[in-house]
């Protein structure tokens, strides 16, 4: 089995008292990019930090190829970031923060000028080269902090927060750019974020962080259809968690008694997405939920329905605007929600 590009063991860091991160454990492959993602202050930028060279561990080693890299300074490790904010010089020209990684290390100027101009024209920046970097759109200032990160030819880029600041129709050009550079280089990305719909869309596989541990690791699908806890099914998104009591493969759930086949009777908790849920104006034939319609929300060309359950919990539905017409919901409207007994994942009990 290949050595893995970077491991980290052990790996903490602590700010006085507090522990930002706890002791974690994780391998990166060459070539793979992973997204590193959870709440505000789950540990996930300070374990980036570290890899980078910006923050000391408090304990744990840091590898990458091979070598141990807790006492190598930031500029040493040719791991360069890409920040939320860009850090673009902003009285420099286009090239001249392109170059600038290049500059420092002693490259002469007719490499550096050839170097520059394969990744502007890589990017899409051809004839902004003299251009300041103030005087373009979020979507290219992005790219030009892409080019003077790249530009140096790294084993690895990370990336932090990098799209947060740009608005909806950028991330999605952005995304775009993204996954085809790695594709195209081979370089490792490891990219910091909040955002499921960006780690999901770009990512080879999902650290999913929270109160500085590793909760779950994994490719996206398996991140978002079969969370480990509920902390993971509750930060993904849209998904009904339900609680109860298993005998015989059946789960009761508020005294409605639903097919859980397989699973080891005894407390469980289960997940169902609400892309899997079933509504219903009348009574299915197979076990259901009465619930209370409370509001929509319309994303994109589906719909989310919220409903109150009947132990006063809130449950999602995703339908069709086809099917909401046929529904015709409206608040304190009751319906019957059901999936199908394939839907349900059972995850480890946590409360």
């Amino acid at each position: 089995m290949a050595e893995p590009l970077v491991r980290l063991t052990d790996l903490k860091k602590s700010y006085g008292n507090f522990e930002a991160v706890k002791g974690i454990d994780l391998e990166i492959a060459a070539g793979e990019f992973i997204a590193i993602m959870g709440p505000s202050g789950c540990g996930k930028t300070t374990t980036l930090r570290m890899l980078a060279g910006l923050e000391a561990p408090s304990g744990g080693e840091i590898f990458i190829g091979g070598e141990r890299m807790n006492d190598v300074p930031a500029h040493e490790r040719d791991t360069p970031m890409v920040w939320q904010s860009l850090a673009l010089f902003p009285f420099l020209s286009v090239r001249e923060n392109v170059e600038f990684g290049l500059k420092m290390r002693g490259l002469p100027k007719r490499e550096r000028r050839e170097r520059v101009a394969v990744w502007l024209e890589r990017l899409g920046l051809e004839g902004f080269e003299k251009r300041r970097v103030d005087a373009l759109s979020g979507g290219q200032r992005q790219r030009v902090a892409l080019a003077r990160s790249l530009v140096t030819e790294p084993k690895m880029l990370f990336l932090d927060e990098p799209l947060s600041a740009l608005d909806a129709h950028l991330v999605i050009r952005m995304q775009g750019v993204l996954s085809k550079l790695q594709k195209d280089l081979g370089i490792t990305f490891v990219y910091v974020t909040h955002s499921q719909s960006e780690a999901f869309a770009m990512a080879d596989r999902v650290v999913i962080m929270g109160h500085g541990e590793i909760v779950q690791t994994g490719r996206p699908k398996d991140i978002f259809r079969a969370p480990r806890n509920r902390f993971v099914a509750e930060f993904v998104g849209r998904n009904n968690i339900f609680a109860g009591t298993v005998a015989g493969g059946v789960i009761n759930v508020d005294g409605t008694q639903l097919p859980l086949p397989g699973a080891a009777d005894g407390p469980a908790e289960i997940v169902v997405a609400a892309d899997r849920m079933t509504v219903s104006l009348e009574r299915p034939n197979t076990a259901a939920l009465e619930a209370e319609f409370v509001s929509e929300e319309f994303v994109g060309t589906a719909i989310i329905c919220y409903f109150e359950g009947p132990g006063g919990e809130e449950l999602k539905a995703q339908v069709t605007e086809r099917e909401l017409e046929l529904l015709a919901p409206e608040p304190g409207k009751h319906f019957f929600l059901s999936w199908e007994p394939d839907a349900p994942h059972v995850m480890a009990v946590t409360s």
